[in-house]
């Protein structure tokens, strides 16, 4: 959800004081810098992973593979191929024009990373719209074509573009989509909710409510912003003058949508697998962040991965082979730590790795004690 970039930062350039999340740090530590370190820290503690890896050519793997973890930006290829859908069915008209301000209605301000750099602002940036350090439009009359929202939720992890995707095709698609890969109801939310749920806590239902009531409330704090000038006028103040403390955003993030690795590889599989026009027309976005690290001989990589720089760590991805079945991976890491954080990118490849060379995917198994 905050993309590797910490909400804590945010906060701490609104003005508040500087926050350094506390290290979950190993005995002795690995040296993550390499595959073989984070091979050890993997075996370490590998009840802090689900993980589901198959490789296209007969080799799965699978490792707690059912147990709901929080799925971060992650979640965000569901948003997508219930677009492509819309799109393939003529519902959706990918150059549509779309007031950036109706986009940046999604967007409370902070939650996505640094002022200056976050998710929204890069996305904006990268479209060459004027906007401020908050990642908000300088002209909100501007126009952007919706496919480029759409592409911003997945090339920058854009919270608000999966919101306003969200708010424009309904739960009902998006339940569509995810039952696709046999996952009938991903739990989406307003991310922009939930991060008004941090910011402003009188407003979290009682601590064990169902998911359904949890969910609403944060829907509620989205539309609240949207609409309400008033509220929105709140939300900066409040954190320069109550910002949330690191017990509470670690209490909040185990609280966000949750998922399972096989919920998320269903998914994944079924988008690298489907020859119809929506699967392809998501294919092709999924496989533009990564496209340079394809291995050797395949069509395509696919990904879409998040992360809270406090505790969670995740990623989906697949690899298409010309000549066999695509091979995909979903890895959740929970209590993630700032040396997990920090070498990020090396998981990444370990895993992409796993899918392409035989040796590799075994030592992920014995890693996982397999």
């Amino acid at each position: 959800m905050l993309t590797r970039r910490s909400l804590l930062t945010s906060v701490a350039a609104a003005g508040a004081a500087t926050f350094v999340a506390p290290s979950l740090a190993l005995a002795d530590p690995p040296d993550q810098s390499t595959p073989e370190g984070w091979l050890a820290r993997l075996a370490a503690r590998p009840g802090d992973v689900s993980a589901v890896f198959a490789d296209g050519a007969g080799r799965r793997l699978t490792h707690f593979a059912d147990q709901p973890r929080p799925l971060a930006s992650a979640i965000k290829a569901v948003h997508l191929l219930a677009y492509t859908t819309a799109v393939a069915e003529g519902r959706l008209d990918p150059a549509e024009p779309v007031r950036v301000g109706d986009w940046d209605a999604w967007h409370p301000y902070l939650g996505d990373g640094p002022i200056g750099s976050g998710a929204h602002w890069q996305a904006l940036t990268r479209l060459g719209i004027p906007c401020d350090e908050y990642g908000m439009a300088k002209n909100p009359e501007q126009r952007v074509p919706l496919r480029n929202i759409a592409d911003m939720a997945i090339f920058v992890s854009d919270n608000a573009a999966a919101d306003y995707l969200r708010h424009r095709l309904g739960d009902r698609a998006l339940r569509a989509a995810g039952a696709r890969g046999g996952w009938p109801m991903p739990d989406v939310r307003m991310f922009s909710g939930e991060v008004l749920l941090l910011l402003f806590p009188e407003y979290c239902p009682p601590p064990g409510s169902p998911v359904v009531v949890r969910r609403a409330a944060g829907d509620a704090l989205a539309d609240r912003f949207a609409y309400d000038k008033s509220f929105r006028a709140r939300v900066i103040p409040r954190v320069t003058t109550n910002p949330p403390s690191l017990e509470q955003v670690r209490a909040w993030t185990n609280e966000t949508g949750q998922g399972s690795a096989a919920q998320l590889f269903g998914l994944h599989h079924e988008i690298a697998s489907s020859r119809d026009r929506a699967a392809v027309l998501a294919q092709q976005v999924l496989g533009v962040p990564l496209a340079s690290m394809k291995p050797p001989g395949s069509d395509a990589l696919l990904f879409k991965g998040g992360s809270f720089s406090v505790n969670i760590l995740t990623m989906g991805f697949d690899v298409l082979w010309p000549d066999r079945r695509p091979g995909t991976g979903t890895l959740l890491l929970q209590n993630a730590t700032a040396e997990d954080e920090k070498y990020y990118e090396v998981l990444l490849k370990l895993g992409i790795d796993a899918l392409s060379q035989p040796a590799t995917f075994q030592a992920m198994e014995r890693a996982l004690g397999h």
